[in-house]
């Protein structure tokens, strides 16, 4: 390149900062990327368009969080034979891995850090090409090292740079992405991380107008109320602007459990009856709705192209634990309610 006066490109860039760090010189590529940019034509340099808006290029960043690749360096030496063994004219070599010097836990973590320093926090198409997969990783890495806030910004941009139809996948990754955040809230247990995780949530969620929460969403937010004096009724009234804003799909069994079990922990016994009542009604019309397409439905077309026997998650679908947990809060209910009745009849005698 220098020879046909060829300038880099970012291209160019990113191959020479994966070389260097698959070979185990991660500090010598952050050198010389680190100074290039003290240039003033730096971005003509790195190959970028003349609209770049400053900072290190998202795709050269995400470079510098590869590792050293087993069998990279390696190196051949040649195997001694004694003079008249057969083939001892004809000298053979073999492949010899080298161990390379392992990264101690304290510079890994130095490294990350001054990678999260160096993240680029400006609106740019790039972000739409990142994995959702990859985006969650990069989150998580800069909540570990407590930058929340600039994880949380990051998340934001990345958010408004997906398309407004988000197929399946990335609906489900997204979704992981602002439970983290759900998770990483470090307020005060109760009352105050409640509402903390319900910002963020909210923050997050306008970012993007094609993201839903989830039963899951819910069932995290809700789990900062068990510390509350109050927490049954605060979880009944939550899971009502839930289902309000974003439909039934936000309610699931786990949820309706943990609000009924918080009920009983608040005394509110007439919430924990209406999240029982509501269980055995779905419960039955998922039956009858089995039962009727089993005998009117029948086998579907794409059922003829598959195997007779059932997938795994389908048979192993985990409903047992979540059946015995019901079983034990409907009987814990019925002794609180038959106690209260007891008491109201010692409190008040019959004549």
């Amino acid at each position: 390149m220098k020879a046909e006066s060829i300038r880099p490109n970012l291209e160019t860039w990113k191959l020479t900062v994966r070389w260097l760090v698959r070979t185990g010189r991660w500090d010598e590529a952050l050198k010389r990327v680190e100074r290039v940019m003290r240039r003033e034509q730096w971005p003509e340099e790195l190959g970028l368009r003349s609209g770049h808006q400053g900072g290190l290029p998202l795709p050269l960043w995400m470079e510098f969080f590869g590792s050293l690749k087993r069998g990279a360096l390696r190196r051949w030496i040649k195997i001694p034979q004694r003079r008249g063994e057969p083939g001892w004219r004809t000298a053979s070599f073999r492949c010899v891995i080298l161990r390379a010097s392992t990264v101690s836990s304290s510079a890994q973590v130095d490294r990350y850090r001054s990678l999260t320093n160096m993240f680029p926090l400006v609106a740019s198409p790039e972000y739409s090409q990142l994995p959702p997969r990859a985006v969650f990783f990069i989150v998580e890495a800069m909540i570990q090292l407590g930058n929340r806030g600039k994880a949380l910004e990051a998340t934001s941009l990345y958010f408004q740079s997906l398309p407004r139809r988000l197929s399946h996948r990335q609906q489900h990754t997204v979704l992981d992405i602002i439970h983290l955040h759900i998770r990483a809230v470090t307020e005060k247990s109760g009352l105050p991380r409640h509402y903390a995780q319900r910002r963020v949530m909210a923050h997050l969620l306008s970012a993007h107008p094609g993201i839903r929460p989830s039963s899951k969403t819910l069932l995290l937010t809700l789990a900062s109320l068990r510390s509350c004096k109050l927490c049954g009724t605060l979880a009944f009234k939550c899971l009502k602007t839930f289902r309000t804003r974003w439909g039934p799909r936000t309610e699931s069994s786990v949820v309706r459990r943990r609000i009924a079990s918080l009920s009983i922990k608040e005394g509110r016994l007439d919430i924990a009856a209406v999240m029982l009542e509501s269980e055995r009604t779905l419960r039955s019309q998922k039956q009858s709705w089995r039962t009727q397409r089993d005998i009117t439905g029948g086998p579907s077309p794409r059922a003829f192209t598959r195997l007779l026997r059932r997938p795994t998650v389908k048979i192993f679908h985990g409903r047992g634990a979540e059946n015995r947990k019901w079983q034990a809060l409907e009987r814990k209910l019925s002794t609180l309610k038959q106690r209260r009745v007891d008491d109201c009849a010692v409190t008040y005698p019959v004549a």
